[in-house]
């Protein structure tokens, strides 16, 4: 397990993931504890902007990962398909988001993500990510 903060270029407020549990070319795995004081956390859950964020952050700790020799680089979400929400996670629920590449051109990377809590899925997508800097 490594902190994830060194290889996102995000900074508080807007941490979504804590710690790098397995990274290789193929596949990432995060984890992140949320927080009451979240910003994507509204009545005590955690929104479904916050999910999508916490996706995209781990796909970014494995551009940080795989790229440590370098400054940390920005991407930008090009699309999000199949979004599907089976239930928003509460305040002090870890979440561990599994990002998978399908394939990747140039600075374009088409993966399939999974997010679970306490063994469930929350939250699943496809999400095309464009590297730019």
């Amino acid at each position: 397990m490594t902190q994830a903060l060194p290889y996102i270029p995000q900074r508080p407020p807007f941490v979504m993931v804590d710690n790098i549990l397995h990274c290789d070319p193929v596949e990432v795995r995060t984890d992140f504890r949320i927080a009451s004081e979240n910003i994507f956390v509204q009545s005590g859950t955690f929104t479904e902007a916050g999910l999508m964020e916490n996706i995209a952050q781990t796909c970014a700790a494995r551009i940080g990962w795989l790229n440590q020799d370098k400054p940390v680089r920005i991407g930008v979400i090009g699309s999000i398909n199949n979004f599907k929400v089976h239930r928003l996670p509460q305040v002090g629920e870890t979440l561990q988001t599994t990002v998978t590449v399908g394939s990747e051109v140039f600075e374009a990377i088409i993966v399939h993500a999974e997010t679970l809590s306490e063994g469930e899925t929350v939250a699943e997508c496809d999400m095309k990510v464009f590297v730019i800097e």
